[in-house]
């Protein structure tokens, strides 16, 4: 299957790697009831993805509706040149 955009790269790891996400949302939620906010990196500090995930889908973690993308910051990881990387929220009263 050949993936074109963002979307359906999203779309296709919630088919293929849905006990990933799963486990991804969780630690995310985790982190956003102890901290004010979370990235994409904290999450992955403690889930870490499995091999051949494509890096820029990632956000998919946050693409439910207990998530506020209240700005942006540095990433943390050197690999990615410490490019720019959704800064989220969770709306209390969600979870």
């Amino acid at each position: 299957m050949t993936v074109e955009t963002k979307e359906e790269a999203i779309a296709l790891l919630e088919q293929t790697r849905a006990e990933f996400l799963q486990d991804a949302r969780q630690a995310a939620l985790r982190l956003g009831k102890k901290h004010i906010n979370v990235t994409i990196d904290d999450v992955r500090a403690v889930c870490p993805p499995p091999e051949g995930i494509d890096p820029r889908v990632m956000g998919a973690v946050f693409k439910t509706r207990i998530w506020k993308a209240v700005g942006h910051v540095a990433s943390a990881r050197t690999k990615c040149h410490r490019r720019p990387v959704a800064l989220f929220r969770l709306i209390r009263g969600s979870a």
